[in-house]
């Protein structure tokens, strides 16, 4: 309604990074605002320095003990990266759209005292619970998992309009569907009134046709109707510092407990590499070939004829299950079949590898300060010792025969 452009995306989608450079270069915006933290900016200078090798992650963490963090990870095929590092290249300017990191972590101590109240609570039965709307849709694709239907339905999408389009009506659609609870909702409606409070203070310093909005595609709705003016609500703020931070693969799959990761970091990679090449079936190749890989390097039999009826058992049940091109799921259950003979623990050590597989980002010297490093140079400072924070080694003489008052016996 108002000439700014949405590209709703999933985090860690190497589709969406794909398409969303596709998108910029047609756009060619002068603004991007990215969903992040808004206090998150200073640290840009050193994300797009060519020594900064993904994955890596911006640490948010209290100054206060009991410490409490969030952190803000991104892979090579990131779509905020991406757009970043587009920005960067082209000249436009970046902003962040969301809440502080401050805000988040008093919100996320305000959920933790609520949490304490109802344990002490006396509890009362209540009926069974309504399946969430990524159940129903577990259980009306036949994938198995949304993850599955994602990747199937737009991680492989021929163009960038099918992913642009299909992404903002899938997020449209499961935020009609959700049902959620009044402490989610609330937070939800404060992010998405600061996001459009950004947007305002952009359109007021660029052409609003010359703004691309890059968000999770649940709040493109929510923050097309940025243009009517309302007052920022009140939200917690508690007092924070944040550093870049190398990450690893490991920490950015769902399976170390990470809410918006992907299941297999490593194999994204390959979808990214194969659309990067233009190769549709890169990833499927790949994958087949790095577990043979993995298997003879490990003493396992594993040959050619068993990577070749895979990838043709891949693509057949690619087909029967409505894809054009085999998924994840396709891939595990033909490797199960073709080279673990059925035994998928004959083969796990190889998929955990290669879908997860051991990457650690790199960050330049000197750039990345943990909350420990932080205390670290806290206590520097009250032992006034401030003088031998240097790479060169210094004597530190002590005279022991001091008097020295001590507060306690």
């Amino acid at each position: 309604m108002s000439g700014v452009n949405f590209f709703g995306i999933r985090h860690l989608s190497p589709a969406g990074g794909f398409y969303l450079e596709r998108y910029l270069d047609e756009i060619h915006p002068e603004c991007v605002l990215i969903e992040a933290p808004c206090d998150f900016e200073d640290t840009l200078g050193d994300i797009v320095r060519a020594e900064t090798k993904p994955p890596f992650a911006i640490l948010a963490y209290t100054k206060e003990p009991p410490v409490r963090t969030i952190l803000h990870p991104f892979a090579e095929y990131s779509p905020e990266y991406r757009a970043i590092l587009w920005a960067h290249k082209n000249g436009a300017a970046v902003r962040f759209t969301d809440l502080p990191s401050g805000a988040f972590l008093g919100l996320e101590r305000e959920r933790e005292l609520a949490a304490e109240n109802e344990q002490n609570e006396p509890t009362e039965e209540t009926e069974a619970r309504e399946p969430s709307v990524y159940e129903k849709l577990d259980m009306q694709s036949g994938e198995g998992s949304h993850e599955t239907f994602w990747e199937r339905t737009l991680e492989h999408c021929a163009n960038y309009n099918g992913y642009h389009e299909g992404s903002n009506l899938f997020g449209a659609n499961i935020r009609e569907l959700s049902e959620k609870t009044e402490s989610d909702l609330a937070e939800l409606q404060l992010r998405e009134a600061q996001m459009r409070f950004v947007i305002r203070k952009a359109a007021a310093e660029f052409a609003p046709e010359k703004i691309v909005v890059v968000t999770g595609s649940y709040h493109v709705d929510g923050l097309r109707n940025w243009e009517n003016e309302e007052t920022l609500p009140e939200f917690p703020k508690t007092e924070s510092l944040h550093t870049l931070m190398p990450y690893s693969y490991y920490r950015l799959s769902t399976r170390s407990g990470y809410g918006a990761g992907n299941k297999a970091p490593a194999y994204y990679e390959l979808i990214w590499d194969g659309l990067n090449q233009g190769e549709p079936l890169y990833a499927a190749n790949a994958y087949l070939t790095k577990i043979a890989a993995f298997q003879r390097a490990n003493g396992f039999a594993a040959s050619s004829a068993q990577v070749i009826e895979a990838l043709r058992l891949a693509g057949s049940l690619a087909k029967m299950r409505g894809g054009e091109l085999p998924v994840l799921r396709d891939l595990r259950d033909a490797v199960e079949t073709c080279i673990g003979e059925g035994s998928f623990a004959a083969i796990s050590t190889a998929v955990a590898d290669t879908e997860i597989g051991t990457r650690i980002g790199e960050l330049p010297e000197g750039v990345s300060r943990t909350s420990i490093q932080d205390d670290f140079y806290r206590l520097l400072s009250e032992l006034k010792l401030d003088k031998y924070r240097t790479i060169t080694a210094q004597e530190l003489k002590l005279d022991l025969r001091e008097n020295r008052r001590a507060a306690t016996e």
